[in-house]
């Protein structure tokens, strides 16, 4: 099997790597690492080198316009996750909504339309030589903002593609860890977009958020979200990117007096394990890879490539994707985030066993109609549609500044995506 993984001097990525290589058994795994910067991309591919020292082959290929043959012929599966911008187009996105009483984040909200915009004029000419050059390869989309994005890259292009997200799976092993059972003990249905989503039918033997098992999942979280209350009304049990959506003036405090915004942290982080990549001490290289954890590719993206590899795998995959008919309320191209398993070398949509919930239905409607007109916009490079995109999510509508917010959205974005189209 041949993996392209577009972005992959990420400082992270001999994470993925080195699980890759202690889950195979045979040297029938090839990754070819890309990316535009050839001393990162040394960098990572040494480290990488170190640490999988099995069965998995490394192969480095610059990205450039003529190379995208040798990148991608062949490819089984192409992993996205390029950051358009580095960690300072995400400190942007983070820091910025706060001057207009906003909540920041990489992905999500004003932040993630903002990261949206920035992103597309790069991801669509990939995707463009992925259909060109291994149009039947799976690939695995990683990029923020992943819903807006997933849409956008299929109408863009006639491709298997899927986004993927880790936290709904680690969310559920949170359950099953406070209530001391197995994952396996636990069901329960889940529906959402990437980040923002709802677990709901929970239950663990005869129990269920009303009738006691509420109370111990919100004495489990130290800081009480969701509180035992918000379980037993509600019926669902929200990930904790949601605490923006349901306390989002205590979120926007904690955010403006943090000492430093985690897109600095990260930078500072990538900065250290960049010279540590580039020194041949293995235990420095371990060291470094600890000080950031990586569940996205342990417990996400690393198995489904194992998946698709023929291993066996018993873990669910949390992926975005066209809703199809799953969710009655929301058109069949709308983008969705639902469990899905591997199963006799497919994956299949696990079924919902119960209604959702009204507040569910209430809530995630209208983030699925921002994510509709956010596509639009992004793709069409229309700054009217921004504003309309903004004036339909729940954090930003009715806010009275929001030809401000367009205007620095793209104003700032336009100035980086020159930046790195020119670098």
């Amino acid at each position: 099997m041949r993996i392209a993984i577009i972005g992959g001097s990420s400082f992270s990525t001999p994470s993925l790597l080195e699980f890759l290589d202690s889950k195979i058994t045979a040297k029938n795994m090839e990754v070819v690492l890309t990316s535009r910067s050839h001393e990162r991309l040394a960098a990572v591919s040494r480290a990488s080198r170190l640490l999988a020292r099995g069965h998995l082959r490394i192969r480095t290929e610059p990205t450039e316009p003529d190379n995208w043959h040798k990148i991608l012929d062949g490819a089984d599966s192409v992993v996205i996750q390029i950051r358009v911008g580095g960690f300072d187009g995400r400190l942007f996105d983070e820091t910025f909504p706060n001057k207009y009483g906003l909540c920041g984040d990489e992905g999500l909200g004003a932040s993630g339309l903002s990261a949206g915009w920035r992103t597309w004029p790069v991801l669509a000419p990939i995707l463009e030589a992925i259909a060109k050059f291994c149009p039947r390869a799976f690939v695995i989309l990683l990029t923020s903002p992943l819903s807006p994005l997933v849409r956008a890259s299929l109408q863009h292009t006639d491709l298997n593609l899927v986004g993927i997200c880790e936290l709904p799976w680690t969310t559920l092993l949170g359950f099953s860890s406070s209530l001391d059972v197995q994952a396996s003990e636990v069901q329960a249905d889940y529906l959402g977009v990437n980040h923002l989503g709802w677990f709901f039918n929970i239950r663990s033997g005869s129990r269920g958020l009303e009738n006691g098992l509420g109370d111990k999942l919100a004495a489990a979280d130290e800081r009480s979200f969701p509180n035992s209350q918000f379980l037993r009304t509600q019926g669902c049990f929200p990930t904790r990117y949601l605490r923006m959506h349901y306390e989002p003036d205590k979120v926007l405090a904690e955010q403006t007096s943090q000492r430093a915004p985690r897109a600095e942290v990260l930078s500072d982080i990538q900065r250290r394990s960049y010279e540590t990549y580039r020194n041949d001490q293995l235990n420095e290289i371990v060291s470094a890879l600890e000080g950031r954890a990586t569940p996205w590719y342990t417990q996400a993206v690393g198995p489904l490539l194992l998946a698709l590899a023929g291993h066996r795998v018993e873990i669910p995959f949390f992926l975005s994707g066209e809703n199809g008919a799953y969710v009655p309320s929301l058109a069949p191209d709308d983008i969705i985030e639902c469990r899905q398993h591997w199963s006799e070398g497919g994956l299949l949509r696990s079924p919902l066993t119960s209604e959702p919930p009204k507040h569910v239905v209430e809530n995630l409607v209208p983030f699925v109609q921002f994510e509709r007109i956010a596509t639009e916009a992004i793709m069409s490079r229309n700054t009217a549609l921004l504003k309309e995109a903004l004036s339909l999510h729940p954090w930003t509508k009715g806010h009275a500044r929001l030809p401000s917010i367009v205007d620095e959205i793209v104003t700032a974005n336009d100035a980086m995506l020159m930046a790195t189209t020119r670098g």
